[in-house]
């Protein structure tokens, strides 16, 4: 966190939270120059703070009500293979490598629970994984976050 002062996380959180008003308006509301808005910006994208300009999409209103997180347990040294293989499943929408149970935890969608049991059929028959262990979202209670920490951090400037 060193290298960055309150006033990159005071636009860091107008980013978060509207993201489509644009530097114009973020540097307005912190009475800032626009080369100076523009130029924060720019650090936290190259400091990889910011990783994307994407919306935050719910799939289901697109028809894909059921979210699962899949363990997935792959051969040693078959990682990268066998995710590269994963990717070809487009119900796929997020894979991080883990510690403690499964190698990966996936979290993917489906349009309803027979569906699922297709996806998760997939997965098994890629290269490479030897087992799956899955959980059903019933509810998503929290989307996910950083507010909370970039206002922690803010009050810790």
């Amino acid at each position: 966190m060193d290298g960055f002062d309150k006033l990159d996380l005071d636009i860091l959180r107008l980013i978060v939270e509207e993201p489509r008003a644009g530097v114009r308006e973020y540097s307005r509301r912190l009475n800032i120059a626009r080369n100076t808005a523009q130029a924060r910006i720019t650090k936290l994208e190259k400091a990889g703070v910011i990783v994307s300009w994407r919306p935050q999409i719910n799939p289901a209103p697109l028809g894909y009500t059921v979210m699962a997180f899949v363990h997935v347990h792959i051969a040693q040294s078959e990682i990268d293979r066998t995710l590269d293989r994963l990717t070809a499943i487009p119900e796929l929408i997020e894979a991080n490598t883990v510690s403690g149970d499964g190698d990966l935890l996936c979290r993917f969608v489906a349009r309803d629970n027979s569906h699922f049991e297709e996806v998760l059929q997939a997965v098994m028959r890629t290269d490479g994984v030897l087992r799956t262990r899955s959980e059903i979202v019933l509810s998503r209670r929290i989307w996910p976050r950083t507010i909370p920490i970039v206002e922690k951090l803010r009050q810790e400037r």
